[in-house]
This record gives C-alpha cells, sequence and structure tokens, in this order.
C-alpha cells in the first residue's frame, strides 16, 4: 500500500501503545505511542505522547519502518 493510502485506515485509539514509561516528566518528557495499521504487516502509526489523542500521527509502511529503524541503530541492529 502507498504510504498516502496509510493515512486513510482507521487506527482505533486503544490500539496505541507506549514502549517505555517515560524520562524525567513534564514538558521533557520523550516517548513515543504506536500502533499496528489494520489490514496493513509492519505498517505503523506513530505520535508525541506528549499531547496523546490531539498529536498528529506519522505513518509508515513497512519499509519505511526498516529504513527508519536502519537510520536510527546503523545496520545489523535491526533484527
Amino acid at each position: 500500500m502507498d504510504t498516502d493510502d496509510l493515512y486513510s485506515v482507521e487506527v482505533p485509539e486503544t490500539a496505541f501503545r507506549t514502549p517505555c514509561g517515560g524520562n524525567i516528566g513534564g514538558s521533557l518528557e520523550s516517548c513515543v505511542s504506536f500502533a499496528d495499521i489494520p489490514g496493513e504487516p509492519g505498517a505503523y502509526a506513530i505520535r508525541d505522547t506528549k499531547l496523546g489523542a490531539a498529536s498528529p500521527t506519522l505513518r509508515f509502511s513497512a519499509a519505511e519502518m526498516t529504513d527508519f529503524v536502519i537510520a536510527i541503530t546503523g545496520p545489523g541492529d535491526n533484527a
């Protein structure tokens, strides 16, 4: 599916989860929440936890998510 089409898929609010417990809280909190995009294996919707449901949501296909992880962690760390 084209990335533009990922924005047309409904992602329920309850699907979002936060993988970390947070840093120091307040305005310096740095966690994200993410959700699987229904019907699109490996595709994710990602947003900033500070704004919750009001946060803009970025959506990535499986290939884009892999590229993102490699860019952040380096090749070989994306098991």
